[in-house]
């Protein structure tokens, strides 16, 4: 329901953000903030049965007394009485790969007494394959090997939420968050290889992958009236706790014909743990005055194994343990100056201690400021220009300070022990237009400017003065773009029951490169990005269809001696015929990869690294199968 709200996209969650700390996530639970990280919107409100929710409020974000929050937000209005609940089915088939039968998720709410608990378990599955040709060139452009490339992908995940919620008569609530999932991931790359000149090889290479993963966050938050100062105080106290044990195994084997088999094992066993305690008072003064003060600690750590085996020789390991102990505080107020315009202002900083344990070196501690301020204008009942400008820190990559390897490309990337989160600075404009009958939505443009950005760096590993490169932190970048997320209602065009709803983005970025020093791209950053999904609801009937595409394209990712430029070619195509009211459920048929699409990449391999010359070339296209789905749902 949330995502067919005309002109509203969800955002936020994932775990991305930096703590708790201020909101990402654009919706609200009975108008409440939900006390969870590790789940995005789209989780958190599918755990909520449709039955139960009797209304959807959008509201203006500067408007509210949650730091952080601005532009749109859904406010989800749900009841609680007898046990309610929905359910889905979903089966899919793809030409050469094993149907995925075992897809699906309940969804229970009910009530007993003062205590109101929702219950999700789902179980997801996704599994796709691609093949295609690579070619390999000398650095003349001249074709010396030809490969055939055939690759498959398996995901099964299951999860199980629950929330509980205790409404005390005197007006307090408490909230229990519980969330686990288990994931097992498996993929392989089979090629074959034939030389064209003596340059090329002929032989044939297999590459297995897989992760077993499971994760877990318990969350929880206290809020009662407390009378310290100003008018109706009120005190909440969250604390959310998170793990992710996650192990690795990756297997490639490489043989050219009339040699020895090669192979080589790499294993990586993670551990990342995440406490965080905060404590946030809010407020009211004079002249519609919202304030809130909070106090957060968080502490956050990472225990990684990786052990790289060569042929039959001994295990070449690497132990990296890291911590971060971090604690912010910061003041947000927000105010209605008149009936049009809403401000929200917040300051704050955060001391953090980073710590890499496994090295002995001394801790690393930084003080850093943050904040923002945020304003809406509502210029007419119809238009709205949002303002915001930022100075915001950066979530930790625990994952930067680990080194691996890609056995497949045969590259080494190394580890860096002194990398620090990246700051900005960011200013943004935006325009929302709301019209229930015609075109909705929001423009949006944005300039970024980065300190500390991470990128691709040049490090020098000081157990043999080998020259690698691996994550770090260059200067500065700069980061600008604009998006628009838009819903056109076409009834009033004799088109009864259809809408059209597209989001497309463009953005630039500008960085030092650390080699040649040109200015460049910063690495896998999104250029360009469209989506467009056309449905109508047939009038008077129980029928309806969907059709969707969606494209991208990223910026080339740059390594000391070598360069990656990858495209996606045709659009990802989707067509869905849905019928709400089959023998009492709805059943949706998709397909989907209808145009056929495919990943190409060229890799440019330059010696001695990418201020030498090109020596090889290679190139691949490999196509995705095209899939059949069926989903059934109901609810009671």
């Amino acid at each position: 329901m949330v995502a067919r709200l005309p002109g509203f996209t969800l955002q936020g969650g994932e775990g991305t953000e930096r703590g708790f700390g201020q909101a990402s996530l654009n919706i609200l639970i009975n108008g409440r903030r939900p006390s969870s990280k590790s789940s995005d919107a789209s989780e958190i409100l599918r755990r909520i049965p449709a039955v139960t929710v009797t209304r959807i409020e959008i509201v203006d974000g500067a408007s509210l007394d949650i730091p952080g929050l601005s532009g749109q937000v859904a406010n989800i209005i749900a009841t609680s009485g007898t046990l309610e609940g929905s359910w889905r089915y979903s089966a899919r088939f793809e030409e050469g790969t094993e149907p995925q039968l075992y897809e699906g998720a309940l969804n229970l709410s009910g009530k007993k007494g003062q205590l109101e608990y929702v219950l999700g378990l789902s179980v997801e599955q996704f599994t796709f394959t691609e093949n295609g040709p690579e070619q390999y060139f000398n650095g003349n452009g001249t074709l010396i090997e030809n490969r055939i490339e055939d690759g498959a992908y398996q995901n099964q995940e299951p999860e199980l939420g629950l929330n509980l919620t205790y409404n005390r008569l005197n007006g307090d609530v408490a909230n229990l968050n519980l969330a686990g999932s288990l994931q097992n991931t498996n993929s392989g790359l089979n090629e074959f290889f034939e030389a064209v000149t003596p340059q090329g090889l002929s032989g044939e290479s297999r590459s297995n992958t897989g992760e077993d993963e499971y994760k877990y966050e318990i969350g929880g938050d206290y809020s009662t009236d407390l009378s310290l100062f100003g008018a109706d105080g009120r005190l909440k106290l969250i604390g959310l706790h998170n793990l992710d044990n996650s192990d690795i195994s990756n297997v490639f084997e490489f043989q050219v014909f009339g040699a020895p088999l090669q192979t080589q094992r790499f294993l990586r066993d993670d551990v990342t743990t995440e406490y965080i305690a905060r404590g946030e008072y809010t407020w009211k003064t004079g002249g519609r005055r919202d304030w809130t003060a909070s106090l957060e600690g968080a502490f956050n750590k990472l225990d990684s194994e990786t052990a790289l085996f060569i042929n039959d020789g001994n295990a070449i390991p690497d132990d990296v343990q890291v911590e971060e102990k971090r604690v912010q505080a910061n003041v947000t107020q927000s105010w209605a100056l008149n009936e049009k315009i809403n401000l929200q202002t917040s300051l704050g900083a955060e001391y953090s201690e980073i710590h890499v344990v496994s090295e002995a070196p001394p801790a690393r501690t930084f003080f850093r400021p943050k904040g923002f301020i945020s304003a809406s204008y509502t210029a007419s009942p119809r238009y709205t220009w949002r303002a915001k400008v930022e100075r915001s820190v950066g979530q930790l990559n625990f994952n930067t300070f680990i080194s691996t390897v890609n056995l497949v490309e045969n590259l080494e990337n190394e580890g860096n022990d002194n990398i620090v989160p990246e700051q900005k600075w960011r200013a943004e404009l935006a325009l929302e237009r709301k019209d229930n009958k015609n075109l909705s939505g929001t423009v949006r443009g944005y300039v970024d400017f980065v300190d500390d950005p991470v990128d691709r760096v040049i490090i020098t590993r000081a157990v043999d003065g080998a020259v690698l490169d691996g994550p770090g932190n260059l200067d500065s970048a700069l980061v600008y773009g604009a998006s628009a997320n838009l819903t056109w209602l076409l009834d009033d065009y004799g088109l009864d029951g259809m809408r059209l709803e597209g989001f497309g983005s463009v953005s630039e970025s500008e960085i030092d490169d650390p080699l040649t020093g040109e200015d460049r791209a910063i690495n896998s950053t999104i250029l360009w990005q469209y989506s467009l999904e056309l449905r109508q609801d047939i009038p008077n009937s129980p029928f309806a269809w969907e059709a969707a595409i969606e494209q991208g394209r990223q910026s080339p990712v740059f390594r000391l001696s070598d360069s990656f430029d990858t495209r996606f070619i045709r659009p990802e195509s989707r067509l869905s015929f849905i019928h709400k009211d089959l023998f009492g459920m709805q059943w949706t048929l998709d397909l989907t990869n209808i145009f056929d699409f495919k990943t190409q990449q060229e890799r440019l391999i330059f010696f001695p690294n990418r201020n030498g010359d090109v020596v090889q070339s290679r190139f691949f296209s490999r196509q995705r199968g095209q899939r059949v789905s069926i989903s059934v749902t109901d609810t009671f």
